[in-house]
């Protein structure tokens, strides 16, 4: 699969990039999930108002939802304006939002974690955009879709190791110590991206406008396009895959509240220790997922359009069955071994979703169809998170909620199948 890279250098820089900025996402996020858990134990803390579910369904939508809500500036911004520039801004300004999250040290200090984690988050929208706008620029056609399933198995291998390492980085370094690793990696990312080179920006037909921004002209447009090639049930897989961000909460509340241990008696530190040694170890689960979904779907199913569209199929039932097994489960072994299965599902969702309409849009549409998928995908996943939050405090049964969420992606994923016979081969 590195052959991709070896063949066109310049993705080669762009997946390095990639490689060290995501390595150092993942460090991010378990130090943030493991922060949340031990403030909101705190007496006073956010928990006296808002359930230990909440709070997680409350962190993943604010790492949806600035898609939802920048995406319209940032696809048209992408198809305008230099997508490198794009990138080495949004990687700049995201060291200095990380760099500033080490002086969360209280409970009543939560909410400007979560103001940081907006900014962040709502900074990697412009880069996504840029980033999967240029992916096409800088192979060959015939390796687009290697190039994707190396990026997929790049995220996946990132999300194990940046996990894995957050694990023990949070016992030598503290969760403060991990911010400053993450903002590390985005200055490493830009002197990967300093040296890339990409093609000049494609002529727009139209000018960019506030009001064309605002009003959603330029997703109308890109919405357009997309129907107009038969494409919209393919485009829309990751909105139906939505429920599978309700998993996202339950693996957070699952390394506190059922895999933390000893530590769990002994709150603050020993607290976000043994959560967040455990949430990294299911997370790393998930990423070895991921990484094997791509490859094993690419050899049994191939890469055309038809084997891919039935690798869709195949995802959601996989993720559902996982997750529905996991249920069961009361040991971190067992647990991590139904994840692991699941997100081989999940990632051939995904990835396959991506490649089919990557292959047929034009490079003039990238970044607003890219933005178009992704606002319909971040309101699913985060609606779907605070089902799994509420459910989980209403009833305190992770299983539940674990039950629940995989009824509803395989009634989804049945409903896609539906869409997708119905719009063409």
């Amino acid at each position: 699969m590195l052959g991709v890279v070896r063949r066109n250098p310049e993705f080669g820089k762009l997946w390095l990039s990639q490689l060290v900025s995501q390595f150092g996402n993942w460090l991010n996020r378990i130090a943030i999930l493991a922060l949340i858990g031990s403030l909101s134990g705190e007496e006073g803390g956010a928990q006296a108002v808002l359930g230990l579910g909440a709070l997680y369904a409350f962190e993943l939508a604010i790492r949806m939802l600035p898609a939802a809500v920048f995406g319209p500036l940032a696809g048209p911004l992408a198809d305008r304006i230099s997508r490198l520039h794009l990138m080495i801004a949004s990687d700049v300004l995201r060291a200095l939002v990380v760099l500033a999250m080490i002086w969360v040290r209280e409970a009543g200090q939560l909410p400007i974690l979560y103001a940081l984690l907006v900014a962040q988050m709502s900074l990697s929208v412009f880069f996504e955009a840029a980033r999967s706008a240029s992916v096409p620029n800088t192979v060959s056609k015939e390796d687009l879709h290697e190039a994707y399933a190396l990026s997929a198995v790049t995220w996946s291998l990132m999300l194990t190791l940046g996990t894995l390492a957050s694990a023990a980085g949070i016992q030598l370094l503290g969760v403060r110590g991990l911010f400053v690793a993450d903002a590390a990696t985005y200055l490493i990312s830009v002197g990967f991206l300093l040296r890339l080179k990409l093609p000049p920006m494609p002529v727009q037909v139209e000018p960019f406008r506030w009001r064309d921004v605002f009003l959603m002209t330029e997703l109308r447009r890109a919405l357009e396009h997309v129907r107009g090639l038969g494409l919209l049930p393919v485009l829309a897989t990751k909105s139906f895959w939505g429920p599978a961000g309700g998993f996202l909460v339950v693996l957070a509340l699952a390394g506190k509240v059922r895999f933390a241990g000893e530590g769990a008696a002994t709150g603050g530190e020993g607290l976000a220790v043994a959560a967040g040694s455990a949430t990294a170890i299911l997370y790393a689960a998930r990423g070895l997922g991921t990484g094997i979904g791509p490859v094993l779907g690419r050899r049994l199913l191939g890469s055309t359009d038809r084997g891919l569209r039935l690798a869709i199929h195949l995802g959601f039932l996989v993720a559902a069955v996982g997750y529905a097994f996991f249920g069961f489960t009361t040991t971190l072994g067992w647990a991590s071994a139904w994840v692991l299965f699941a997100h081989v599902g999940g990632s051939a969702v995904w990835v396959s979703s991506t490649t089919i309409w990557q292959r047929r849009v034009d490079d003039a549409f990238r970044g607003r169809v890219f933005a178009l998928e992704f606002l319909g995908m971040t309101l699913a996943i985060s609606l779907f998170g605070a089902v799994a939050g509420l459910l989980f405090d209403l009833g305190q049964s992770l299983r539940l909620a674990v039950w629940a969420l995989s009824g509803l992606v395989l009634i989804l994923g049945a409903l896609w199948g539906v869409a997708a016979r119905r719009s063409g081969p």
